[in-house]
């Protein structure tokens, strides 16, 4: 088949494997997945082999800059202490859980059982956050899942270089492992650094959205490329520019460019998360066909085994974790007012806030919703599959093909596993939503009609037109400081063609301060980006509409 049929063949899989995932209300990754098996098993399907290469260089990049260009720095700044624990310490511990019980129990040589380890440390966002999404749970969870996600995936990915490495010279430094990852961290976050620095000045000075957007999706890669082939960790490359264009982007974009992207990403990582996880169901045939014919139950049993110990290794970390609690998931402290109380012991933490104590049975569910979320994927395949067929000698790699069918086993059984159990785990666990996004929403509504009623006050009347538009502005946020955006519909009730124009340049000229307002209590911490961002694209909308109507109203 040919290479662009093959794509728009599995587009339209993709399409009604999603909506047959809605209509069932099951998250599209599980049903993507278990179409991609259904129809690698179909007799005359040819075989799609997934490149490793086309995962890192393709995929990988644009899905992890989309995702934390939505993140928060400063929720991943406050919440690192668990992030770091569940990024690098979990990987870590399931690496080493992994390798035990592959040398000890289906006894794999040291080296394959330490790649094998390394290739399933990190979890799949993509997955985990299709079935959470659907459900309310605490905002510093859901960030610090977020940041989880983020990290883990590099972390897991320079211990897999150095699992490779070991098995390919026969010797087990771990001071030299830790060295190097080290290296590959710090590197990784300084090439982001640059990256993402040139991106903000670039797009600074680019009015055009087109433009503006492609440099954006340009940068995804150009953060990636230079740390791969310095051999650092391009996923911290990536994330480091992500947020540092992400925590910039609201100084330095036009309304047209952010609504342009926003459209523009979410239909991307649909696209890409989709065809990324029909290619790991299509893989099936070439991983486990060669090697099922000659020991199905040492397969069957292995992969149950490595499974339960990656789920295993998870829930008693994170509980581990808990109590006593270096990994403590309170509400967010009452000194940013997202509904917490700050504890008695006042500690410091690396941010400004403070941990508070939190009530035990909440910090029970939140460890059971935090323990079982360990769904691999994407990730984890392509890593097993870009283990070299051969050692420098010329040998085969020992193991390779295990290794490979083991990891496919662990992304069934927890996207199957988990992934279905997930959504009623969250109704038994019953998270009430939290009063601080809330409290915080209402706090950027009241700024903003506050900020619109300061300016109409402090501008002169210079003519009868903008007198009576300022009356009238006035007239609308000051009674309606609960819902301070207006409409602008209704302003072609109005006759006098200068009114109109003069109200108009006064919500264009108002909604650049409320803008610049939000801005203002973002960084100083009294709303959070994900309230900026949903304040700042109804301001998006409004500007965008006021544009197109100011030029037939104003004189």
């Amino acid at each position: 088949m040919h290479s662009v049929q093959l794509v728009v063949a599995l587009l339209v899989v993709l399409v009604a494997l999603v909506a047959l995932a809605n209509r069932l209300n099951i998250s599209y990754p599980i049903v993507l997945v278990l179409g991609g098996l259904i129809l690698a098993i179909l007799p005359r399907m040819p075989e799609i082999r997934l490149e490793p290469d086309i995962v890192f260089l393709v995929f990988l990049p644009p899905l992890l800059f989309s995702d934390a260009l939505n993140s928060s720095w400063r929720d991943f700044r406050e919440n690192w202490r668990p992030i770091f624990l569940l990024s690098v310490g979990l990987v870590f511990a399931t690496t080493g859980s992994v390798l035990l019980v592959a040398h000890l129990f289906l006894h794999m040589a040291w080296g394959p059982a330490f790649v094998l380890g390394a290739v399933l440390g990190p979890t799949d966002t993509v997955a985990v956050s299709a079935i959470l999404e659907r459900f309310p749970i605490p905002h510093r969870l859901n960030a610090i899942l977020r940041g989880e996600s983020l990290v883990n995936d590099a972390s897991a990915l320079v211990l897999f270089e150095a699992a490779i490495h070991t098995t390919q010279m026969k010797t087990y430094v771990w001071g030299s492992v830790a060295g190097e990852f080290f290296l590959a961290v710090a590197g990784g976050i300084i090439i982001g650094c640059v990256v993402g620095w040139l991106t903000v000045q670039l797009r600074r000075h680019m009015a055009d959205p087109l433009l503006a957007n492609t440099i954006s999706l340009l940068a995804a890669f150009a953060a990636y490329q230079p740390a791969a082939a310095l051999h650092v960790s391009g996923v911290l490359s990536v994330v480091t520019a992500g947020l540092y264009l992400g925590w910039n982007d609201p100084r330095i974009t036009t309304p047209r460019t952010r609504l342009q992207a926003a459209g523009s990403w979410e239909m991307l990582t649909f696209l890409l998360n989709g065809l990324l996880f029909i290619l790991i169901g299509l893989q099936l045939r070439t991983v486990g066909e060669p090697l099922w014919s000659q020991n199905p139950w040492f397969l069957l049993v292995g992969g149950i085994a490595i499974s339960l110990t990656v789920i295993g290794a998870r829930i008693a970390w994170v509980f581990a974790s808990t109590y006593p609690p270096p990994l403590r998931f309170p509400v967010r402290p009452s000194s940013r007012n997202y509904g917490g109380q700050v504890g008695a012991t006042g500690r410091p933490r690396f941010s400004r806030t403070q941990v508070p104590s939190l009530d035990p049975s909440i910090a029970k569910r939140q460890a059971m919703l935090l323990s079982w979320v360990g769904i691999r994927g994407g990730i984890s395949l392509a890593a097993a599959l870009a283990i070299p067929p051969t050692l420098g000698n010329g040998s085969p790699f020992p193991q390779r093909a295990e290794i490979i069918i083991f990891t496919f086993a662990v992304i069934l059984v927890t996207l199957i596993a988990q992934g279905l159990t997930l959504p009623k785990l969250l109704n038994r666990l019953h998270f009430a939503t939290s009063s601080g996004p809330e409290s915080a929403e209402i706090k950027a509504r009241l700024a903003l009609a506050t900020t619109a009623v300061r300016y109409l006050q402090s501008l002169e009347e210079p003519d009868e037109a903008k007198g009576k538009a300022i009356a009238h502005l006035s007239d609308i946020y000051g009674h309606s400081l609960e819902t301070p955006i207006a409409e602008s519909s209704g302003f072609a009730n109005h006759s006098q063609t200068r009114f109109l124009g003069s109200v108009v340049s006064l919500e264009l000229a108002i909604v650049k301060q409320q803008r610049a307002r939000l801005i203002e209590l973002r960084d100083r911490g009294e709303i959070t980006d994900d309230i900026l961002r949903r304040f700042q694209s109804i301001l998006d909308l409004k500007e965008s509409q006021l544009d197109q109507t100011r030029s037939s109203w104003e004189l």
